[in-house]
């Protein structure tokens, strides 16, 4: 059997499409043994749940009396004893509510913002302290937080050791390998495509491995995508319980791997695939890429989709790999997808078809780094020639020909509902630095655009971007501060980030272009996705990142957190709901006669 799992963390609204896509193109090529899991949205169900989670609380009770015996404490015990404390104190408070507001959440009293934010209050709260035994670690609805840093393999084996402080070694182990252990399982898959992930997953690869070190573990995703050169050059100790990783894209090099362990057993024959033999790294080059257009629909089947947090289902799918830009200067999205690929679209209208009838969905999520324009004209028309009633969200670049020949009309009417754009500044020459290949005119004729058709927009703002002063990031800031027609406008959001450096991005490649001096990580982060800097032009790091504090401040004065801000799944779903009326009028005006 072949067994695929998302870890913890990621958002509870809606599933990651990694799995499905998987499933779908393994049975496509008749390979049906397959299961996938959900362990994030599993975990938080469980722990969601006042009958389940009794338990923890006899746990915080013992802990309590044990600690409050002991004639001192050190430091940390006293900050233990401190949060145990407000643990007992705050669960018998909840206890009667959580299972509440997890079944709100799945109801139509999701719509009530006051209930929607209650609800997660409590639910974070509830994480908070149920999960008290385990201080200082931290799970939230949507993170986690430990004293491990998932940056480094010393942390992260670190982290196997303390069982105490490691919830996940402690809940998979529980809860969830006991079950896993008894399939007849030869390959298990995890799919780690955030830092999140990291710890959660590594930590139920090593834990399967320690009991049946016959099952061939692989671990997929983005994140190890970037490390592929540092583990060839280096080696990692995670070869001890990991058997392999699959980087870029990951459907053929799964095929040919299970292929092979059921067969002739060359690894040397999976693509993408990176693996220790004899005691060197090897990396199979060169690495492939999907044919997009012969990809099947994706396939949720077994995941619980029941769980997901929210009244109606949104489903994630897939136009494109990769940017078709490819020029930003602080993206490294071309070095994961290596070249930008897209899917015909009545390949993808049929998607969206066969997703709806089959698991009674209208909400759709672009997962697509950046929409091309192309594409969205003639999937926009197809989906209006064939009335296929949806409504939609995704990720595009500011680009001059959107606005030619009534291109966004043709996307409302098609069923977008929100577009979600990389704007990074409103500075002409922040942009131009960034090599974003915009104007800010476009930028101004857009915006006015989404405006008037009713199509909702969420900005996402950079702060610290090399070079970059104070000024210019006031620049974005005012631009959107200053707009009341912009904020006033259903299901607009804007989410400032402090600048990344990440690795695979154009500056790490040549620094000195943006004036950068040093590029450096801690020793120990051997798994590290980017880099600190110093630069001789613009703002320092402390500069920055005190700016940053007052802008997310600022932001947060004039446009609510919940739900656009917390969640753009959720905030596409109150679009559907409360603006059902205007959204009827306004396609009754954009429908040719």
């Amino acid at each position: 059997m072949i067994y695929l799992v998302f870890p913890t963390s990621w958002h509870p609204s809606q599933p990651y499409l990694s799995l499905p896509s998987l499933k779908a193109f393994l049975a496509q090529h008749g390979i049906h043994d397959v299961v996938q899991r959900d362990l994030a949205i599993e975990l938080l169900d469980h722990l969601c749940t006042w009958e389940r989670t009794k338990p923890l609380y006899e746990r915080i009770l013992r802990e309590l009396a044990d600690l409050g015996s002991r004639p001192r404490l050190s430091p940390f015990e006293r900050e233990k004893y401190a949060k145990l404390l407000e643990a007992e104190e705050i669960i018998p408070v909840l206890k009667d509510r959580i299972d509440d507001a997890v079944r709100s959440q799945r109801s139509e009293e999701f719509y009530d913002l006051d209930r929607y934010m209650e609800n997660l209050k409590i639910m974070d709260v509830w994480l908070d302290n149920i999960l008290a035994p385990y201080f200082p670690s931290q799970l939230t609805v949507i993170g986690s937080q430990m004293r491990f840093s998932p940056y480094s393999t010393k942390d992260i084996l670190e982290s196997f050791k303390h069982p105490e402080e490691n919830f996940f070694y402690d809940l998979y182990k529980e809860h969830y390998l006991p079950g896993i252990l008894k399939e007849d399982i030869d390959i298990l898959g995890i799919s780690i495509t955030s830092v999140e992930q990291i710890i959660s997953g590594l930590t139920l690869a090593y834990l399967v491995k320690q009991e049946r070190k016959e099952i061939h573990i692989t671990i997929g995703g983005s994140v190890f995508t970037k490390l592929v050169d540092r583990m060839e050059k280096d080696g990692s100790p995670l070869f001890q319980f990991v058997d392999s990783f699959v980087v870029h894209e990951g459907e053929t090099p799964l095929l040919k791997l299970v292929q092979e362990l059921r067969g002739g057993r060359d690894l040397a024959k999976v693509p993408n695939l990176v693996y220790e033999d004899k005691g060197k790294v090897r990396v199979n080059r060169p690495f492939a890429k999907e044919e997009l257009n012969a990809l099947p629909t994706p396939d949720f089947d077994g995941l619980p989709l029941d769980l997901y947090l929210s009244p109606e289902r949104v489903l994630p799918v897939m136009g494109s790999r990769g940017c078709y830009w490819e020029k930003c200067a602080f993206c490294s999205i071309p070095f994961d997808h290596m070249n930008f690929h897209v899917r015909y679209a009545e390949n993808v209208v049929n998607d969206f078809k066969n997703l709806k009838e089959k698991y009674n969905c209208k909400y759709f999520f672009f997962t697509d780094e950046a929409l091309p324009i192309n594409f969205l004209r003639t999937f926009a028309a197809k989906m209006v020639e064939e009335k296929v009633d949806v409504q939609w969200t995704g990720e595009l670049k500011f680009e001059k020909s959107l606005l030619k020949d009534d291109r966004m009309e043709l996307l409302y009417r098609s069923g977008c509902r929100k577009l979600i754009f990389g704007m990074e500044s409103y500075n002409q020459r922040v942009l131009d630095s960034m090599k974003k290949g915009v104007d800010l005119e476009v930028i101004d004729k857009t915006t006015e655009e989404c405006l008037r058709i009713g199509i909702a927009m969420h900005f996402y703002l950079i702060c610290g971007f090399p070079t970059e002063t104070r000024a210019e990031v006031m620049d974005s800031v005012n631009f959107v501060l200053q707009n009341p027609e912009l904020l006033e406008s259903p299901g607009f959001s804007c989410i400032a980030s402090q600048f990344d450096l990440e690795k695979g991005a154009p500056i790490e490649r040549n620094p000195e272009e943006w004036s950068i001096t040093r590029l450096y990580s801690p020793p120990d982060h051997d798994l590290s996705l980017g880099y600190s800097f110093e630069c001789s032009v613009g703002m320092t790091p402390d500069q920055a990142t005190q700016l940053y504090q007052e802008i997310v401040q600022m932001l947060g004065e004039k446009i609510n957190t919940f739900p656009d801000n917390y969640s753009l799944s959720d905030g596409l779903l109150y679009l559907g709901y409360h603006q059902k009326r205007d959204i009827a009028e306004r396609l009754t005006a954009l429908t040719p006669a």
